[in-house]
């Protein structure tokens, strides 16, 4: 598995995107485990949803990516 600071993330998104299709890229932050980027297909598969995600799932992934967009942005203006 790949494992990246939030700031090589930041400044190479396009790439590790790409990497996060082949296997999931941990991303740190005071070298902690923060986050995890992994394809559609791959949640897909982890959640059990191949037909589609329900409002409430829906719901629940906005708001937790609201918060972890917000997060990296932080992390980017250190």
């Amino acid at each position: 598995m790949t494992r990246v600071t939030a700031t090589e993330f930041k400044n190479n998104i396009g790439a590790f995107s790409d990497a996060a299709m082949q296997e999931p890229v941990i991303i740190t932050s005071h070298q902690r485990d923060r986050l995890v980027l992994l394809s559609a297909d791959e949640y897909q598969r982890l959640t059990g949803t191949p037909e589609g995600v329900s409002d409430d799932r829906k719901r629940l992934i906005r708001e937790r990516a609201e918060y972890h967009r917000n997060t990296i942005v932080e992390l980017a203006n250190r």
